[in-house]
């Protein structure tokens, strides 16, 4: 009998978020030949991230609200285009595998930067309009000292993932050398990938506690969007916020930790991911996800601070020193930035006196040799709601 193959899922590129977000998800319910109980306890409302990623930051050099439309608009167009095609087979030997989808998301979003300039310049009137949490992400005491977060804001941050580093550099290109549009202006890119098995550099596995995108409720969906309602302009409703560090590890001084020291840093088996019975209330897991049955003193249980995490990591060649440059790109997918983003790492995670006097930091930072090296927050809109419609274009009427 042959082994069954699951085809990895697509983007969904005709929903109203921005792909890349929530999606490539596996579906609720098991494919035919496919063990339900297997499937639902390792596939089920699960993100499937495309094997590699490029976060590409940029500015915009445009003066008018009607030039900042067409700029978004050709963005928005070029997205919709790379999302879309086929791949291409000129070139392929005639027997070398055919991909069917290079499952390639584009993901838009802005930063507070193209609200209100660094200078306090409101230079396209849209001060009234930012969304209610966005900000210059602000310093934490795990950041590097190097990491000055008003030097690392920009307008605009694009996502391009897809399953073939190639067609990312492709991405990336168009926009680096301005033939998406002139105004704008690419100031970083951070290279990414994903390994299948989701582990993180140091081998243990990311993103276990992420919210499913299964019935009855669709907790993902819940906690990712922002729904009518919220202390949102009206504009922001089915977008998102992205908070995204990243974090640079010192290996070579976690690896000369023993097996039971590392799995104390983290606070949780290696091979399973299952948290120490006995584990410092000072361990990654336990600061970040503190799982109390009780709510706190304000009457809010920890389960509702989660949020939807997307990790890839990253491998920067070596330092000045000679030591490997490692780590992961965090990004973060929230509905409310301040209630389940900032109060986890600045109330928790960072605060030497959670959830006791006297605990200290997130162990992972001070053992672990953990550091940010840059990040920042952005507001990721809507998906464009019609072929002649661009991500960003209710925020401009």
């Amino acid at each position: 009998m042959s082994k069954l193959i699951l085809q990895p899922p697509v983007p969904r590129l005709d929903s109203e978020y921005q792909p890349g977000v929530t999606d490539p998800i596996w579906p609720a319910e098991a494919p035919a030949g496919a063990d339900p109980t297997v499937y639902r306890d390792q596939y089920a409302g699960q993100l499937d991230r495309q094997r590699h990623l490029h976060i590409i930051t940029a500015d915009v050099s445009v003066r008018s609200r009607p030039e900042l439309a067409e700029l978004l608009k050709r963005l928005t167009s070029f997205a919709k285009h790379q999302m879309a095609k086929l791949p291409v087979y000129d070139g392929i030997r005639k027997y070398d595998e055919r991909a069917e989808s290079r499952r390639v998301t584009v993901t838009i979003g802005f930063g507070a930067t193209l609200f209100t300039t660094a200078d306090g310049d409101d230079r396209f009137g849209l001060a009234g309009r930012k969304p209610t949490w966005l900000k210059v992400i602000p310093n934490t005491e795990g950041d590097a000292p190097t990491f000055v977060p008003r030097d690392h804001a920009t307008d605009l941050v694009v996502l391009a993932a897809s399953d073939d580093f190639y067609v990312n550099e492709y991405i990336f290109g168009r926009l680096y050398y301005g033939s998406v549009h002139a105004g704008i202006k690419v100031r970083r890119v951070e290279r990414g990938y994903a390994r299948p098995d989701n582990r993180e550099p140091s081998g243990f596995e990311d993103g276990l506690t992420n919210p499913r995108d299964t019935p009855h409720d669709y907790p993902m969906h819940h906690f990712v969007y922002i729904h009518e309602g919220d202390d949102e302009p009206e504009w922001c409703v089915n977008g998102t916020y992205l908070a995204y560090r990243k974090v640079g590890r010192q290996l070579t001084r976690f690896f000369s930790l023993n097996d039971a020291d590392r799995e104390a840093v983290f606070g949780a088996k290696r091979k399973t991911g299952k948290r120490l019975r006995h584990a410092s209330p000072s361990a990654h897991s336990p600061k970040m996800n503190p799982r109390r049955p009780n709510a706190d003193l304000f009457g809010v249980k920890d389960e509702s601070r989660r949020f939807l995490r997307r990790p890839y990591f990253f491998t920067d060649g070596l330092d000045a020193t000679g030591d490997e440059v490692r780590g992961l790109h965090h990004l973060s997918f929230v509905r409310n930035l301040g209630y389940q983003y900032e109060w986890p790492v600045h109330m928790w995670q960072m605060n030497r006196d959670f959830p006791r006097p006297n605990t200290g930091l997130d162990t992972l930072y001070e053992m672990g040799g953990a550091a940010n090296v840059g990040g920042g927050y952005f507001f990721v809109p809507a998906a464009a709601a019609a072929d002649d419609d661009y991500v960003g274009s209710a925020l401009l009427v």
